[in-house]
């Protein structure tokens, strides 16, 4: 008999370093995996270094608790200023006076007017009590008499705002007139700033949502006064800015600086570990 020999007579061979081969590619494999891991940790922690070493500051600007400009709705011209720009004052304080001789002698005639409808008004109803007047007398003398009543009243409304008072204590931002001056309607007359709480609007990367949050304590460095203050957050913003992938926040000092104004810039440094 022919003994046949076929190329794949040493299987056992050619299996066993096949197995061998498998193992290699596996081990090196399982050694790459690793060591891609392993630059991939590094490469976050490194990101995560950078981070809180240089990103976790936020440009900011100190702005007044409100700013209100006045403006009057009335037809006179002013006789009293009594503030500069600058100057301080106190809740109730009066910060412009017009002249209202007119419209006080208006109130005075539509007074005494809306006196005479009254009367008349009710002498028809002790008439009608009497027969002597008829009930559409008496409707017509009161509703002469409610005409008048209005009318006094709308020149009260007007006589109200001859003087504008202070609804804060705060500081005059910027006069835009002069005593003497006749304003116009609805031109601005001066703008004030309520300064006994400063706020700290700042811009800062959406994802630090994830562990700010208000009443979070953090640092403001003031440029133009070289100083550091401790403060806190107290209010997060209603939207993020889809394209910048920011948000704004608004913080506040825990204690007022005597010496940092409206308007003043610096940077916040956060730590989350500490929040």
């Amino acid at each position: 008999m022919i003994d046949q020999k076929f190329p794949f007579a040493n299987n056992d061979t050619t299996r066993s370093n096949g197995k061998s081969l498998i193992l290699i590619l596996v081990l090196l494999g399982t050694a790459a995996v690793y060591v891609s891991n392993a630059r991939s940790q590094a490469l976050v922690e490194r990101i995560s270094v950078l981070e809180n070493e240089e990103n976790l500051t936020a440009r900011g600007i100190i702005v007044p608790n409100a700013e209100v400009t006045f403006s009057t709705s009335l037809v006179a011209p002013i006789n009293d200023l009594p503030l500069k720009a600058g100057a301080s004052f106190q809740k109730g304080d009066r910060l412009i006076g017009f002249d209202c001789g007119r419209a006080r002698a208006e109130l005075r005639g539509a007074n005494a007017a809306n006196g005479k409808q009254k009367q008349i008004f009710e002498n028809r109803q002790k008439l009608m009590q009497r027969n002597a007047a008829s009930a559409f007398e008496v409707e017509e003398a009161k509703a002469d008499f409610q005409v008048t009543q209005a009318q006094v009243e709308a020149i009260e409304e007007a006589v109200k705002y001859c003087e504008i008072k202070a609804p804060f204590s705060g500081r005059v931002l910027e006069l835009h007139s002069d005593k003497y001056e006749l304003p116009g309607l609805s031109v601005p007359l001066l703008t004030v700033i309520d300064d006994s709480a400063l706020e700290i609007d700042l811009i800062i990367p959406s994802k630090w949502l994830q562990w700010i949050s208000v009443g979070g304590k953090f640092e403001f460095f003031v440029e133009e006064t070289g100083e550091s203050y401790q403060a806190e957050t107290v209010r997060l913003g209603a939207k993020v800015d889809a394209v910048s992938q920011t948000i704004k926040i608004t913080g506040k000092f825990l204690d007022r600086p005597p010496n940092v104004l409206s308007g003043m810039s610096g940077s916040a440094r956060f730590n989350p570990a500490a929040l």
